[in-house]
Order: C-alpha cells, then sequence, then structure tokens
C-alpha cells in the first residue's frame, strides 16, 4: 500500500492572524474573547493554544476571510480607538429632544453586511443622534463592523449645522472628532473621479459622502438616499 505524504497544517500566530486580515491584534483578540462585547463565535471556534501562545491554522483563517465576500478591512486601525463601538454606542440619543430624526424611506435592501468598514451617511448620524426609528437595525449593523468611516465632507456639514446650537456644539464635536470614534474619509482625486459615473440626482453630502467613504475602503454605505438605494450594483443599505 502506497502511503500519501500528508503535510502539517501551518500554524500562524496571532500577530500574523491581525496581518492577514488588516486589522489590529487587539481587535483579533477581541474576537476570541467570549467576555468582549465585539466576540465573533465563528471566529473563535478557529483559535488554538500552543503552551502560552494562541495559534491558528492558516487555511482555515483564509477560508473564514474568503467567506467575507469581499469585506475589507482596515489598513488604518491607528485611525480610530480601540474603544470606538462603545464610545459609538455611548452617543445613541445624545440631541435627543434637540434634533429631530430624518423621515426614511421604506426600502428593502439590506447589504447582508458581514464585516469590514462600515460607512455612515448623514440620515444615519441624524438617527443615531436623535435615537429615532432605525436605530436598532444601525446598532445590529455597526456590531458586526471592524471600524466606522466618517467623510470629510459630512462631518464638516454636521459641525455647521451645530454652531446653530451653541449648547450642543461642544458635545457634537466630541462624538465626530474628539473621541476617534470615525476614521475620516477625505475628498481626493480618487473620490472626484467615482463621482463621475453616478446619478446627477443623488443628493450632494450622500454623493461626497459616498465617494469618500468608498475609496477609503469601506465596505458598505448606510443611507437614506432614494437614488444610491435605486442604483443598481452599489455596495449600499438601507437601515
Amino acid at each position: 500500500m502506497i502511503q500519501e505524504n500528508v503535510l502539517p497544517d501551518r500554524l500562524i500566530t496571532l500577530n500574523e492572524v491581525a496581518q492577514l486580515l488588516r486589522v489590529s491584534r487587539h481587535t483579533v483578540q477581541a474576537w476570541i474573547s467570549p467576555s468582549s462585547p465585539n466576540h465573533r463565535p465563528e471566529f473563535a471556534i478557529m483559535a488554538r493554544h500552543a503552551g502560552r501562545k494562541t495559534v491558528f491554522i492558516a487555511d482555515e483563517v483564509t477560508a473564514w476571510l474568503n467567506q467575507r465576500r469581499g469585506a475589507v478591512y482596515s489598513d488604518n486601525p491607528a485611525a480610530r480607538t480601540t474603544y470606538w463601538r462603545e464610545r459609538f454606542i455611548g452617543g445613541r440619543g445624545l440631541l435627543r429632544g434637540v434634533l429631530k430624526a430624518p423621515e426614511r424611506e421604506s426600502s428593502p435592501l439590506r447589504s447582508g453586511f458581514a464585516g469590514g468598514l462600515l460607512a455612515l451617511d448623514a440620515a444615519p448620524i441624524l438617527t443615531w443622534l436623535a435615537d429615532g426609528e432605525g436605530s436598532a437595525a444601525l446598532l445590529i449593523m455597526v456590531n458586526r463592523a471592524e471600524g466606522l468611516v466618517l467623510s470629510v465632507p459630512l462631518a464638516l456639514w454636521l459641525l455647521r449645522r451645530a454652531v446653530r446650537s451653541p449648547g450642543h456644539y461642544s458635545a457634537l464635536r466630541d462624538f465626530v472628532l474628539a473621541q476617534n470614534i470615525f476614521e475620516l474619509a477625505p475628498l481626493n482625486e480618487e473620490a472626484l473621479t467615482r463621482a463621475e459615473d453616478l446619478p446627477a440626482a443623488i443628493g450632494e453630502i450622500s454623493l461626497q459622502s459616498y465617494c469618500c467613504c468608498l475609496e477609503a475602503g469601506a465596505a458598505t454605505f448606510v443611507t437614506a438616499d432614494r437614488v444610491l438605494l435605486k442604483t443598481p450594483g452599489l455596495p449600499v443599505s438601507s437601515f
């Protein structure tokens, strides 16, 4: 009988997994920790222990990554705090009673968002700050995200609106900028080029935000813009 030589599984360290997924070591640790609010059971099951070290089988991690359906993971984790999710959740209802949540068009479009960077348009941000209808659905998506992206044009738009309510400006500025909750996506030449192929009827802020965030690596753009939601083939989602 001829015996086939079976190659042993190649093991990789926690640091190597973080590099492969383009996330921070802290993120991987949170995914495998049962006590973490960011725990991912389907990922944690791959973790093994070799003495005091946590290791993974390389092929299993690669297969898991391929199942993410092209989700883009951040190559700039330093742009946000490791506690970004907790701080974002803490901002829910920050302007409740001051800000009226925007009306949302009922849309069946859901992205099936499974991971990577999640980008937010004006409507979901305002809904979150007002704790309006749609906040619960948005929270589900945020809990699946590796990070949040906000475009620089939208950040400026939000802060200019906040100037009209001086008593709440510092709190909103803290949420948008100071707490490092979001990775800020710049308006650059690549974003402008992307805009050339999109319908002219898209709202200006939504158009700028979409293009900036997609160029920054966002996997899904959450919006209430009717034209974006109805344009085939775009990685967008209602909430």
